[in-house]
Formats: C-alpha cells, structure tokens, sequence
C-alpha cells in the first residue's frame, strides 16, 4: 500500500468513527429525553438517574461528596442508585426515615500495643 491509499484510507475510518459518534448521540439524545427517574441523597451530595426498566444512566457527585470518607460515600451512592433503580422499574420504596435508617455499625477499639519494643533497633 501507498501513502496516498494509507491517507484514504484513514479518511475512511475518520468518516465512520465520525458516523458512530453522530448516530451515539443520537441515542443518547433519545436516552435522556425518555422518562427517566432522578433520585438526589438527603445531603445533596449524589445525584442518579435512571430510565425505564431501572437502567442507571448517569451518576453524579457534587464537590461535597469528596468530603466524605470512603464507606459514607460508598453508602450513599448504593442507597441512592437502589431508589433510582426501584423507581425506575415502578417499584420505588418510600424512603425511610432518619430513626427507620439502621445504624453504622460500632467502631471497634484500636488493638492493645502488646509489643514490648518500639522499634526494631529495640531488640
């Protein structure tokens, strides 16, 4: 193969990625103007949307989310991506209340420092 048939040949495959993206945006377009479920947490901090059939299409999270630790986090997102889901296939649970929420589970004690030395140099 030739340069010029290498060079019409990227010219090709440009047009067709061109096409896909056109025709993915298309249906995205299509996706997001459906009827599409939108579940915000009680602090604001995660927003999901879901469409019918309880297909998560988006998951956002606003600066504030980073303040949180990893297992907060974790949490809200599963909780809110559960309500999205059930309210997507028609099925949505009243959200519980603040006193119906179970409670994070006990933090356990650091462990006894039960080694005689400080350091390894110490023995």
């Amino acid at each position: 193969m030739n340069n010029a048939q290498l060079i019409e040949e990227l010219r090709w495959q440009l047009r067709q990625i061109e096409d896909r993206k056109a025709e993915n945006q298309r249906l995205l377009a299509g996706i997001a103007g459906s009827d599409h479920t939108t579940v915000v947490s009680p602090d604001r901090s995660v927003t999901v949307l879901a469409g019918p059939g309880g297909v998560v299409s988006e998951v956002r999270l606003a600066p504030e989310a980073m303040r949180f630790d990893a297992v907060s986090l974790s949490r809200t997102i599963t909780a809110a991506v559960r309500e999205a889901v059930a309210a997507g296939n028609g099925s949505a649970p009243a959200r519980p209340s603040p006193a119906q929420r179970p409670a994070p589970p006990p933090r356990r004690p650091a462990p006894a420092d039960d080694d005689p030395y400080d350091t390894v140099f110490d023995i």
